[in-house]
């Protein structure tokens, strides 16, 4: 029972201390950024920010029910903030928890709910919360079947590529638009917040498949996280007309690159033997 406790600890522990640095961080260098002025400071906190929060994922190389535990709330409010539609937030819309907590974090700290408001309306918790409950669902089921065999690993590293890359494409294009079209427009886009959804699915889909491959998920991670770096960090300009600037400004990219990195190594880590050992127990 002290792996489960000390995994949820770290997952717990991890998501909170890196979602706010990365906030903090990513808010301030996204205001220096649009007014094209360097920012070093607010570019290494979202970036150490990124890092934290992906240990949260790595707890899975302890036990898999911090990832769950920690992954079902990101999905969860992740999911409410994209399918509950409301009006102008502003001028006393349709009620919308994730709204309220997003306010409510701004009144601490301005940082805080600009950074809140980007992670969750975006998709982007709802991508890293359905890739660690997959992750930990999928890495759980290990102990449940046997070796995998050359053919399945192969076909799940490809799946895990494509759905990887699907989910942060997805992510980068709709869940900027939505973002837009809330907090820029005043106005709920339900097109852009399906395919957010997808976004979230994809994901989910794609720890899942941590059950027969770990190593073939680091790969497509690692272009994912790197992706978002590059992005976060302006080394690729993005022109003003396209919606995924706020996800690309706010380092959102990179911290579901992180989640989906650290996890494949936990899982890596953890490997079939320990899972086996531990089913005698749990």
């Amino acid at each position: 029972m002290v792996r489960p406790f000390v995994s949820l600890l770290v997952a717990a522990s991890a998501t909170v201390v890196g979602l706010v640095v990365s906030w903090v961080g990513a808010t301030a260098h996204a205001a220096l950024a649009a007014r094209f002025e360097p920012d070093p400071a607010g570019l290494a906190l979202g970036f150490v920010g990124a890092s934290i929060v992906g240990c949260a994922a790595l707890s899975v190389a302890i036990h898999w029910v911090g990832a769950l535990v920690v992954g079902a709330i990101h999905g969860l409010l992740g999911l409410l903030a994209l399918v509950v539609p409301f009006g102008n937030p502003f001028a006393g819309g349709i009620f919308s928890p994730v709204f309220q907590i997003t306010r409510m974090l701004s009144k601490v700290d301005p940082a805080f709910g600009d950074g809140a408001t980007m992670f969750y309306f975006s998709g982007t918790a709802l991508v890293v919360g359905a890739f660690l409950v997959g992750a930990a669902l999928g890495i759980r089921s290990r102990r449940l079947a046997g070796p995998s065999s050359p053919k399945a690993v192969a076909v799940s590293s490809s799946l895990s590529a494509v759905t990887l890359v699907g989910a942060s494409a997805l992510l980068l294009v709709a869940g900027g638009t939505f973002v837009q079209q809330i907090f820029q427009l005043l106005r709920y886009d339900a097109v852009s917040a399906a395919i957010a959804v997808v976004a979230g699915v994809l994901a989910g889909l794609a720890g899942l498949l941590l059950r027969w491959s770990s190593i073939g998920v680091i790969l497509p991670a690692t272009i994912v996280f790197i992706t978002g770096f590059v992005l976060f960090a302006a080394l690729l300009p993005l022109p003003p007309s396209f919606p995924g600037r706020l996800p690309a400004a706010y380092g959102l990219v990179m911290i579901a690159g992180a989640t989906f990195l650290a996890a494949a190594i936990g899982g890596a880590v953890r490997g079939r033997d320990e899972v086996i050992e531990e089913s005698a127990v749990l």
